[in-house]
């Protein structure tokens, strides 16, 4: 059973939005301020929902304020108006609830009901989503470096180390790539999604992946350029094996068999 709890005054209930990215609504509640050691991943949902999930959309620096204004139980996690930083004023829940720390003070805040529906930020109408499931369903599909990435025989890959950064405002078509984190390095980037707009400034697409060798609280969910990384991903869908490229078949000269060449020297 999927149990939310609206937080605040009981205006707050009949003033709820069914989407709500900007805060709009005004109510006394409480705070929550991210703990981790760099950045706290922002997701859209607190649970997985008819029009949403729980996908990654940006992230906020540690220290950030959240305006609580609702509470997911099952999943334990918080959502509400993020308060400060590049987010400021968006809506949006904690991808996990020990991620952030409790305040005993309260604000005025809106978003009333922050989950944002997936076909607003996701690409092809929210239907651009890789999920890996082998078996348990977490994340994405591998996206592996190589410097032939996007020639015969080489695809789930990107081909050039490229810049990962904590946000891209996916839902907005002015969407733009902001606060730069780290080079990919040559790590594994599990894709996730694509972005619905491409960026504003160049018009090309970005991906939302998971940096494998970034720690949780490091910023390990980022925004990454297509074209800048060369990347190369098959169809968008849910994987129950782990993708391998094709490799190119080697054609060698047929010689005489073992029992021919036996003979001859016989």
């Amino acid at each position: 059973m999927k149990v939310r709890r609206l937080l605040g005054a009981g205006a707050l209930g009949a003033t709820a939005l069914t989407l709500a990215l900007y805060a709009t609504a005004a109510a006394s509640v409480g705070v929550a301020t991210c703990n981790q050691a760099k950045w706290c991943t922002i997701t859209a949902s607190g649970d997985v929902e008819q029009d949403a999930s729980q996908l990654a959309i940006g992230n906020v620096r540690a220290g950030t304020v959240l305006a609580v204004t609702q509470e997911q139980i099952g999943q334990q996690q918080v959502g509400g108006e993020i308060l400060g930083g590049s987010l400021k004023g968006s809506c949006g829940w904690s991808q996990y609830d020990r991620d952030w720390t409790r305040q005993s003070t309260s604000v005025q805040a809106g978003c009333p009901d922050p989950v944002l529906d997936t076909a607003t930020f996701v690409a092809g109408n929210g239907s651009a989503v890789w999920s890996g499931c082998y078996p348990r369903c977490f994340g994405g599909v591998p996206l592996h470096y190589d410097r032939k990435c996007g020639t015969k025989g080489h695809n789930w890959c990107y081909g050039t180390n490229c810049e990962e950064f904590a946000n891209f405002y996916p839902w907005s078509a002015a969407a733009h790539p902001e606060d730069p984190i780290r080079m990919t390095g040559r790590h594994v980037l599990d894709v996730r999604y694509q972005a619905r707009y491409g960026d504003a400034w160049t018009n090309t697409p970005f991906y939302m992946v998971r940096d494998v060798a970034a720690h949780h609280g490091a910023g390990n969910w980022v925004f990454v350029s297509g074209a800048a990384c060369t990347i190369k991903t098959g169809h968008p869908g849910t994987y129950h094996w782990l993708p391998t490229p094709p490799k190119p078949a080697h054609h060698h000269k047929k010689g005489p068999s073992a029992h021919a060449a036996s003979a001859a020297s016989a």
